[in-house]
């Protein structure tokens, strides 16, 4: 070999890790029309070196040996494969078996290590497997594959042990009413189940996977929700020793969504009243002490001593529901949410008569907030994240691959490649 060529060899051997065993025993370029040339490393074992059984791994004998090529990290961009005749031992005891190759995270692969873990980081920070593959000049279907395969063999080694509070949430997969429902550990900070649906039945799905790595349903003793009634009745089938906490996010975006509605309904009645709330919609569900100085008037302006708008009435029974999440205990909160039941069921605002009756059976999920102090912020945070990657993706083919995505980026998962491109 010449000396660039024993430099660029000895680059190989180092940083694919092949030991004594292998050696780099020859390394060409070839052109290809149109684009950079293509790197090619064969690499072969050397003389005197038994393979080891891949069962047992006692040295012994090959039995016949099969080509095969890899991807491998680009070099100076240029495409880059690795080339070896793959050893099968003939192990007395276990018979012919194909050895796992030092650059290999899983037997026949197509990618080296090194190569996965770049895929892996690049999905891993947001970027589309099609984007991905675009940029290392690889149709998408087989890295698409490869990072199922590696988050399926991830999965395989997650421990849920020690998972004892749950967020349970429900996002679109699709448009329509086409749902996936996601199970996070709120400790953990992690996704640890993921269902096609958001019915009854998707909770009991998703204590099954948890089951699956360690977990048990049993154990867990707190779980944060939405007020889906398919998900109050799925926890309490599920998991009956569980405390059950109602999102404060959700509540209050229940009160939210119905102010603007009154407000919309409003403005239809009469010119008088159309005029009185326009330009108003962000007025209205702001917070008392975040409103600026024209927002601050506007509502004084329109104030339901003044004005006589339903839009105010549902307005002040919004801040009433933030006041009672100002309490310090459930004793105390009890009480302030008992009287703005009142109030709203005897209101003359439909709207928020229909928020009165879903908060009045969400009622101990939502005074169960003042015990946990649970929100599903994270789990919120996850569903934006959710979002980004089937906005980014533009859609999925099916929902394994969406859950391969989800996993991906909110799993917390140790990869085999990640790990060997590190050491």
């Amino acid at each position: 070999m010449r000396r660039d060529a024993r430099m660029l060899a000895a680059l190989f051997e180092r940083s694919m890790g092949l030991g004594e065993a292998w050696e780099v025993s020859e390394t060409w370029f070839e052109e290809v029309e149109g684009g950079p040339d293509e790197l090619h490393v064969r690499v072969a074992r050397r003389r005197g070196h038994a393979v080891p059984c891949p069962e047992c791994g006692v040295p012994c004998g090959v039995h016949d040996a099969r080509e095969r090529t890899w991807r491998h990290l680009d070099i100076w961009q240029s495409g880059t494969y690795v080339h070896c005749a793959v050893p099968r031992t003939d192990c007395p005891e276990h018979g012919a078996g194909t050895v796992l190759m030092p650059w290999e995270v899983r037997p026949n692969s197509h990618f080296t290590a090194l190569f996965e873990a770049q895929v892996l980081a690049a999905c891993m920070r947001g970027s589309t497997v099609k984007a991905v593959a675009e940029a290392l000049g690889e149709d998408d279907r087989r890295p698409r594959d490869m990072l199922g395969r590696a988050v399926a063999q991830a999965r395989g080694s997650a421990d849920y042990s020690g998972v004892r509070r749950v967020g349970i949430d429900e996002t679109s997969r699709s448009r329509g009413h086409t749902y996936i429902s996601t199970m996070l550990d709120l400790d953990g900070r992690r996704c640890v189940a993921v269902t096609d649906g958001n019915d009854r039945g998707s909770v009991g799905r998703m204590c099954d996977q948890l089951e699956a790595h360690g977990g048990d349903r049993a154990a867990i003793t707190e779980v944060t929700r939405d007020m889906s009634g398919s998900f109050s009745s799925g926890v309490s089938e599920e998991m009956p020793e569980a405390t059950q906490t109602i999102d404060r996010f959700h509540v209050m975006q229940l009160f939210s969504r119905a102010t603007d509605r009154v407000r919309c309904r409003e403005r239809r009645e009469s010119d008088e009243k159309r005029e009185a709330p326009e330009r108003t919609k962000y007025v209205w569900p702001e917070r008392e002490e975040n409103l600026t100085g024209r927002q601050r008037e506007v509502r004084e302006r329109l104030a339901p001593n003044r004005s006589h708008l339903r839009t105010a009435r549902a307005c002040q029974m919004t801040e009433a529901m933030r006041d009672v999440y100002g309490c310090a205990t459930a004793e105390e909160a009890r009480p302030m949410l008992d009287r703005l039941l009142s109030w709203m069921m005897h209101s003359n605002v439909p709207d928020m008569k229909g928020v009165a009756r879903t908060v009045r059976e969400n009622r101990e999920g939502i005074l169960g907030y003042f015990g946990s102090r649970l929100t599903n912020a994270y789990l919120e945070g996850a569903n934006s994240l959710i979002q980004s990657i089937k906005k980014a993706a533009r859609g999925f083919r099916n929902v394994e691959y969406f859950t391969t995505a989800i996993f991906l980026r909110l799993g917390g998962l140790s990869f085999d490649a990640l790990a060997c491109a590190q050491s």
